[in-house]
């Protein structure tokens, strides 16, 4: 777990009384992975539950951006507040590992090891979320996805890769499914990258979901965003239409349903409109996609970012931040709305069952632990081996001469302490 540095905790603080809001709920977390399917890492996950849930809540994941980590959501992006205000389940992945070529904790959108159901990152977040189910009540028809950046276009891949599990997605400064990374600008303002055509994003989308639930898509995209350029978001917009509309209605022009002004909004709106697209452009209907398009500042307050106008807006209860702003269209108000308007219209698929309780355990050497994704390396130079679940030193990583013996707690989860549910 990483932790804020002083100054930072102090002036997150500072801010947190000025606006009114102090955490009321519970912040837990927990490892998860790596599994046995290909492409999995281990992952941190940070889940904050307000007070006085009742029955089974909405769980909403948020996914942050490059060069950014779970606490920057769970810091600057008032959600925490939108989830004591609404009554949801906040869950945040830290990215924690990955491979390739990449900038410093993006997720991995536009490589093709991570963005296919049963694989990878995105297989990864699917399996964190059925976790969170495993441990806390969860219902099934709301189970909500959204991000920021990369993360954005990683809420865009889990939408489309398991749109049978998700209820709705929200992506913030995203990219369409099947983009790559030509499709991010790195020239500065104004801007420069290359996309592909509606037709193949529509294309690459229905080659990969397996469920025809229409799942609907929030499109939230600053058109002064000089590394995800607004063109990016028209895309996005016009393959989900063309994705699901029929043909009278797969096209911006024959779905729209309502435009109208963003709200809430904090201090300034810099022109925000709100667009619902729907599948016969009447109000009354589901969302195929909604669009909250703006023209916001390219500087942010924060001198630890680009001022490329690419970040995520907070709202009265965000921060100022690292690719965050607090004063705009409020995103966590905007979201959960449209959220709270669409839960599955077909029941969701139910929880994952509770694991069976493992009172045997496994016996092997420290290395033929981490060789089956019991453990992963860990300690100085990586030279130890621990358990997935609870991070305990089970020795060095090269030992395949001693045993050990581990207890299975949950999927992909092993610890070193018998299950207390087993007895003596």
């Amino acid at each position: 777990m990483r932790y804020m540095n002083g100054r930072r905790c102090v002036a997150a603080a500072v801010l947190a009384l000025a606006s009114g809001w102090a955490a009321a709920g519970t912040s837990s977390s927990f490892d998860f992975g790596p599994q046995s399917y290909a492409g999995s890492q281990l992952r941190r996950v940070q889940v904050y539950l307000p007070d006085g849930l009742s029955g089974p809540a909405p769980m909403v994941m948020a996914l942050h951006g490059c060069q950014q980590t779970e606490q920057n959501v769970l810091q600057d992006w008032g959600l925490r507040a939108a989830a004591d205000r609404y009554g949801f389940v906040l869950v945040t992945p830290f990215i924690t590992r990955y491979d390739g070529l990449r900038n410093a904790n993006c997720w991995g959108f536009w490589l093709d090891q991570h963005r296919h159901q049963g694989r990878g990152e995105v297989e990864d977040l699917h399996r964190i979320a059925q976790e969170v189910e495993r441990r806390w009540s969860i219902d099934p028809r709301r189970r909500y996805i959204t991000g920021l950046s990369s993360g954005g276009a990683m809420t865009v891949v889990a939408s489309v890769a398991h749109n049978e599990y998700w209820a709705a997605a929200a992506s913030a400064s995203g990219l369409g499914y099947g983009e790559d990374a030509a499709s991010v600008s790195f020239s500065g303002c104004p801007g420069s990258a290359t996309f592909h055509s509606v037709d193949r994003l529509a294309s690459d989308m229905r080659a990969e979901r397996d469920s025809s639930y229409p799942i609907p898509l929030m499109v939230l995209q600053n058109r002064q965003d000089c590394t995800v350029l607004a063109r990016a978001g028209e895309l996005l917009r016009d393959a989900q239409l063309k994705s699901f509309g029929d043909a009278a209605h797969d096209t911006p022009a024959e779905a729209l349903a309502e435009e109208k002004a963003c709200s809430p909004v904090f201090g300034p709106d810099y022109g925000c409109k709100h667009s619902r697209y729907t599948a016969d452009a009447k109000p009354g209907s589901r969302s195929l996609v909604e669009t909250i398009f703006y023209s916001g500042p390219i500087a942010t307050p924060s001198t630890g970012d680009t001022d490329h106008g690419h970040y995520w807006i907070g709202g009265e209860q965000g921060l100022d931040g690292n690719w965050s702003l607090r004063q705009g269209p409020s995103y966590p108000d905007i979201v959960w709305n449209f959220f709270a308007r669409h839960p599955r219209a077909d029941g969701g698929n139910p929880p994952p069952p509770p694991p069976d309780v493992d009172c045997t355990g496994t016996a092997a050497s420290p290395s033929a632990h981490v060789s089956a994704t019991r453990a992963v390396q860990g300690g100085l130079f990586n030279l130890r081996a621990l358990a997935t679940a609870d991070q305990r030193d089970i020795g060095f990583a090269y030992d395949s001469w001693s045993s050990v013996r581990l207890y299975q707690v949950g999927a992909g989860r092993w610890q070193l302490d018998r299950p207390a549910s087993c007895g003596n």
